[in-house]
Formats: structure tokens, C-alpha cells, sequence
């Protein structure tokens, strides 16, 4: 089962870096600038992390770091659902039938809470580990910001962190309200890990085992 699990990280690692071979592959580093694209990249890591300690001595992602990236990508899922504007018919196949954006806003999402729920050693989350995240929007939303501002012609990645259209009451009305939703679906997160046995609902966790 361990070499099962590990292929299938290897398989969802491989459909986010395809989503995002524009940045890695092609040099498109404007493209980081998206938190879609940084949640795509770091499930990319864990996936890989995870299926190499799954198989071996090394020890699997920190609990926080796996978390993290579990809520990241259920807010880009979110966000897509609600937010931002449906994407372009005409946009290309990338792998399986599926769009870039179908891949990162519904796809990746799913595979990783499955992968989160089934495969991870639990209990290893604290409530702190909530706070600990936020940190992520506030630094996310300061580095959109700066860069902006720096720019010759400003640009800011989302609508919801556009300081040149909502200006500062709207802009700091924004972080608040994604903030408080941040803040509760990492408690949801880590609600649901410790809910959750310690031990993997399936295969072993690898000889490494969990970190915290």
C-alpha cells in the first residue's frame, strides 16, 4: 500500500507542476505573483516530499507545512468558486481532459484534502498552527502591495488586493474578511486532523513517520 500511496503522490505532484510549467518551465515569473500558483507549486513539494519518506527513512512533511498547504489550496478552490471570474471557454487542455485552471482551482484541492485525510499520520496539529497561517495572507497581501506600488504600471494579482481601486478602507476591509476566513477554515483544518486516529487510515505514514 505505502508504494501505492507513493505513486500517487507522485501523480498529483506531476498534475500541479503541469498547471504551473508556465513558471518553472518556461520562466514565466510573473506568474508567482499568484497564490494559486504559489498554493500549486508548494503541493507540488509536499507530494513529492511525502511519496519519497512514504517509501523510505525520511521523515514526512512537518504537520504544519502539510496543513498549510491543505488550506491554501481549499481557499484557492474557494476563492475560484465564489470571487473570480469563470474561466475562458477556449482555454487549452492541458492533461486528462482538464483545463490549467481546472487542475489548481478544483482538482488539486481535492486530491490533497483525500491525501491529507487518508495517507497523513494525525493529531499531529495545534490550534496555534490556525494563527500560524495567517501570517501567509498578511505577507501575501503586503508583497502584492509593495510590488504594485513599485511597478511603472501597477498590478496587482486580484481584485480583492487592488489598493489603486479599493483604496486603504476597502483594501484593509478586504484582508480583515478573507482574514477571518482564513483564520476559520485553518481551524476546520485542524479540526479535522485531530478528530482523525493517530495512526493513517491507510498505509503506514513510511518508516519516518510524521513530524510535527
Amino acid at each position: 500500500m505505502d508504494y501505492v500511496i507513493a505513486l500517487f503522490r507522485l501523480g498529483v505532484a506531476t498534475l500541479a507542476l503541469l498547471a504551473t510549467k508556465e513558471i518553472w518551465l518556461e520562466g514565466d515569473l510573473h506568474g508567482l505573483v499568484f497564490f494559486t500558483n504559489q498554493s500549486g507549486l508548494m503541493l507540488a513539494v509536499v507530494m513529492v516530499w511525502g511519496a519519497i519518506a512514504q517509501v523510505s527513512t525520511l521523515k514526512q512533511p512537518p504537520a504544519w507545512f502539510k496543513g498549510a498547504v491543505v488550506l491554501f489550496l481549499a481557499i484557492t478552490a474557494l476563492v475560484s468558486w465564489f470571487v473570480l471570474a469563470p474561466e475562458d471557454p477556449d482555454a487549452p487542455v492541458l492533461a486528462l481532459g482538464m483545463t490549467s485552471g481546472t487542475i489548481e482551482h478544483e482538482l488539486n484541492p481535492v486530491l490533497a484534502l483525500l491525501d491529507f485525510v487518508l495517507f497523513d499520520a494525525h493529531r499531529r496539529l495545534r490550534w496555534r498552527h490556525a494563527a500560524l497561517w495567517l501570517t501567509y495572507l498578511v505577507a501575501y497581501a503586503t508583497f502584492t502591495t509593495i510590488r504594485a506600488e513599485i511597478l511603472a504600471t501597477p498590478h496587482y494579482p486580484y481584485g480583492f488586493v487592488d489598493l489603486g481601486e479599493l483604496g486603504w478602507g476597502g483594501f484593509l476591509m478586504n484582508i480583515a474578511m478573507y482574514g477571518v476566513g482564513f483564520y476559520v477554515l485553518g481551524l476546520v483544518v485542524v479540526a479535522i486532523d485531530r478528530a482523525l486516529r493517530p495512526k493513517p487510515l491507510l498505509g503506514t505514514a513510511g518508516a519516518g513517520r510524521g513530524t510535527r
